[in-house]
């Protein structure tokens, strides 16, 4: 947020400079006014320049939020438990692996309320049939992830993104 303060007032700053170097001799007489003010009022020149000095250097004191890893809770009696978006990938990833004309997944995560919903961007094998082979994969991953996680899986949606040809080997 306060980058856009910062850039309002840069261009503020720019489009009055313009002004002064255009001729417009208001700005000019507006800036010179201020100046012989500040020449006038010097104790009401040091607050105004601490507030500023003191929203200056805010922002620096301000600690930053850290991003932190997108987690999932996976149900335990015990204690709490969870998992990470990456080692959730893996399992889709590995599960897609095992199946034979995928060639190569891409998976996303959404939370929901009533579980988990996987996008999975596919390559296949143009030699497989499309729809047996999506659907085998969207069971293949729901089945894996509700094993090894116990999440709930809602919806696995499979977009094929490109079908590439299983490479010919040269014989010589």
């Amino acid at each position: 947020m306060i980058a856009y303060f910062v850039g309002a007032f840069f261009m503020i700053v720019a489009g009055w400079i313009l002004a002064i170097m255009s001729g417009w001799n208001l700005p000019y007489e507006i800036l010179r006014g201020g100046l012989f003010w500040m020449k006038a009022n010097p104790w009401k020149d040091v607050i105004i320049a601490a507030c500023l000095l003191a929203l200056g250097i805010l922002p620096f004191l301000r600690p930053r939020s850290q991003r932190t890893e997108s987690t999932f809770l996976i149900p335990s009696r015990l204690g709490e438990v969870r998992m990470s978006e990456p080692a959730m990938k893996d399992i889709i990833v590995r599960s897609a692996q095992s199946l034979p004309g995928i060639l190569r997944v891409q998976p996303s995560l959404r939370q929901r309320e009533d579980g988990l919903e996987v996008l999975v961007y596919a390559q296949l094998n143009p030699e497989f049939i499309i729809p047996e082979t999506t659907e085998q994969l969207q069971v293949k991953i729901r089945e894996d992830l509700e094993l090894y996680t116990g999440i709930k899986v809602v919806e696995v949606k499979v977009l094929v993104r490109s079908l590439e040809p299983a490479r010919q080997l040269r014989v010589r």
